[in-house]
């Protein structure tokens, strides 16, 4: 067994390529035929979407680069055909994420690019707008999972990115989600959604998607015992290479680290140890390890870790239910779900260990 890493071992990470911007490898592999049902609004859901990809007629079939242009003219004479989008409004563990990333592999161009909401507004903060429109608002699909409306300032950045996608002929399909306890209530939604980019809305057609939460389907995740996670830091066969840091430790490093290099971070692990996991007194900090969470998630790298109290009580009462209230609680779902991938006592600890049941966001 390899020495596990330190922070001190990993390597600063690149700035983030948008040519790179495609489906994780959580979803890297799935299709409209993978995505199973639960709902009879998910079977209408994958219709609808697959429809609104195989109907398009996209003017750069893959394998061809996309040709730059301004919004407005198009190499080919007139576009051929309206900005248009679908935007997939529903709970955690619906099935969104996966009908997301069948949109992306079914698209029969090369001018399309898969990116969450936070990935693209921590963009085009650091890109600027006029480079993130030079280098993205040419696409022919742009897929945007997590559409978050948490933020006004962020929802004005994103509305004015995609009126010139949309306005040189561009699709988008987007996904959101609705925290079980607020139904409408207290938070940006579909109507928030039509509301606020209203010169966009008629471009979107919005699809309720419902069902139950597929990790609650099976057993959920829970902080491991310091003992636990010592003996298994120390005689686990995971996916390498294996970092080992304590709770003070991580944020630290994400402090110190771009959010849009989280991933770049994560893709020279295997697995985490995290030791010591206990409440988040900060919002900004709860907002970075959110974005962990979701990095190490989509790029299926291991988690164990062990901490004090239940999972709910990671993000303090002062802001659980705030604004990010929507972040906070995908967030659990995704870490519990995380945390009950690692073996239990007594169970065989195979190397590439792989979770079993349907993959589906």
């Amino acid at each position: 067994m390899t020495r596990p890493l330190t922070v001190a071992d990993l390597a600063p990470p690149s700035p983030i390529d948008t040519r790179d911007l495609r489906p994780p490898p959580r979803f890297a592999e799935v299709a409209f035929e993978t995505y199973h049902p639960q709902h009879p609004s998910q079977s209408e859901a994958r219709e609808k979407v697959r429809e609104f990809v195989l109907a398009r007629r996209w003017r750069h079939r893959r394998g061809a680069a996309p040709a730059r242009r301004r919004p407005g003219w198009w190499p080919f004479g007139a576009p051929a055909e309206a900005g248009a989008g679908l935007y997939l409004d529903g709970g955690f563990g619906v099935g969104k994420t996966h009908l997301l990333a069948s949109a992306y592999a079914a698209a029969d161009t090369a001018a399309k690019r898969y990116v969450s909401f936070q990935e693209l507004v921590y963009m085009i903060g650091v890109m600027g707008m006029e480079r993130a429109k030079a280098e993205l608002a040419n696409l022919e699909l742009l897929c945007i999972d997590e559409f978050e409306l948490d933020d006004p300032g962020n929802t004005l950045i994103v509305k004015t990115f995609l009126a010139a996608l949309l306005e040189g002929g561009g699709a988008v399909v987007t996904t959101s989600n609705t925290p079980p306890e607020a139904q409408g209530q207290g938070r940006f939604n579909a109507d928030d959604f039509r509301r606020e980019i209203q010169s966009l809305a008629a471009s979107f057609e919005v699809l309720r998607v419902d069902g139950p939460d597929y990790r609650h389907r099976s057993s959920l995740g829970a902080w491991l015992a310091p003992e636990r996670l010592a003996w298994l830091t120390a005689h686990e066969r995971a996916p390498g290479p294996r970092l080992v840091l304590g709770w003070d430790e991580l944020f630290e490093l994400l402090r110190g680290v771009h959010p849009t290099r989280y991933g770049g971070l994560l893709k020279q692990v295997g697995t985490v140890y995290l030791a010591g996991a206990r409440p988040i007194r900060s919002q900004n900090d709860a907002l970075r390890f959110v974005h962990f969470v979701d990095k190490l998630y989509d790029l299926q790298v291991g988690l164990r870790a062990s901490g004090e109290g239940a999972l709910i009580e990671l993000f303090d009462a002062s802001y659980r239910e705030g604004a990010y209230a929507k972040k906070h609680h995908r967030c659990l779902s995704r870490l519990s779900e995380l945390l009950a991938e690692a073996p239990e006592a007594g169970e065989p600890l195979a190397e590439g260990r792989e979770p079993a049941g349907q993959v589906v966001g």
